[in-house]
């Protein structure tokens, strides 16, 4: 009979191993060996209309589209798009499991810290979805806040759910979730009696045929600024802060893109409108902001 103890250190060693194997972090590209090999890794949290996985299986959205549509002229034409939550995405890009993260993400000054962005593409505003009929007549972050008894969802880690609480909805009222079919079945379910998300997702989810008794809160009025504005995102795709060449690439296929129509096109695709363009306003701008 073999020694147990001996049976034991191999069997630690490669549990170790097998272990190490697993944890090891993906080595991402840089912009040149994207170039060689022609592939990219990208991260999206499938929510609809940013990045999602259409019922064939296959991944679409603005900005799979978007990324495909910038890259492709470079010979990168091989797309990985990984799904994750969308509180992992950042952590993930940062661990080197993606090469960018293209699911509609917002520039925020605390996120500007963490990783680095493109110049924006689309500027949204924040969207309310309720149960049909708007039983608790909310169209304000104020109405909540002036009703303790109102339960809000929203996407935990989101723009939309920070301006919810920026404008003062107590936290334990909101009920934060990991993705879109979570917070749809909470008002479906009653945990909650609305959703802050923006304003493209509210309505590209609603537009679902299999989906009813809900609705958009309308008119919404979000996050108020001093300056008497509403509160945009401002959407761009994120890299990681060591990779400004693969950022740079994707800055000057943007602006091309902007200027003969791609991005018009796809944001018609999308269901965006006009009131969702880019305005003047640098990635810098918006970073600095306060």
């Amino acid at each position: 009979m073999s020694n147990p103890i001996l049976r034991l250190a191999t069997a630690l060693t490669l549990s170790t191993a097998l272990l190490a194997a697993i944890v090891l972090p993906v080595q991402a590209k840089t912009l040149q060996e994207a170039l060689s090999d022609g592939k990219l890794t990208v991260g999206i949290h499938n929510r609809v209309p940013w990045g999602f996985r259409g019922a064939d299986g296959e991944v679409t959205g603005f900005h799979p589209d978007l990324v495909r549509a910038a890259f492709a002229p470079l010979g990168i034409k091989e797309i990985d798009f990984v799904i994750s939550d969308f509180g992992a995405l950042i952590p993930g890009l940062n661990a080197n499991r993606f090469d960018m993260i293209a699911s509609g993400i917002s520039i925020t000054p605390e996120r500007c810290g963490q990783v680095t962005f493109s110049e924006p593409d689309l500027s949204v505003l924040d969207g309310l979805i309720v149960k049909k009929g708007n039983p608790k007549n909310i169209h304000s972050y104020a109405d909540i806040v002036a009703d303790a008894d109102i339960k809000l969802a929203g996407g935990r880690g989101s723009l939309n759910t920070k301006n919810a609480i920026d404008a003062g909805v107590p936290p334990g009222q909101v009920l934060q979730l990991t993705d879109a079919q979570a917070i749809l079945a909470a008002i479906l379910s009653g945990r909650a009696d609305a959703a802050t998300i923006s304003a493209p997702s509210a309505q590209s989810l609603l537009t679902d045929p299999n989906l009813s008794g809900l609705e958009r809160a309308m008119p919404f009025k979000g996050l108020q600024k001093p300056d008497g504005t509403e509160a945009a995102m401002y959407t761009a795709i994120a890299f990681r802060t060591d990779e400004t060449d693969l950022k740079d690439a994707y800055n000057k296929q943007l602006a091309t893109m902007m200027s003969d129509g791609t991005v018009k096109q796809l944001m018609t695709k999308y269901g965006f409108t006009d009131a969702d363009t880019a305005p003047a306003k640098s990635t810098a701008d918006i970073c600095a902001a306060k």
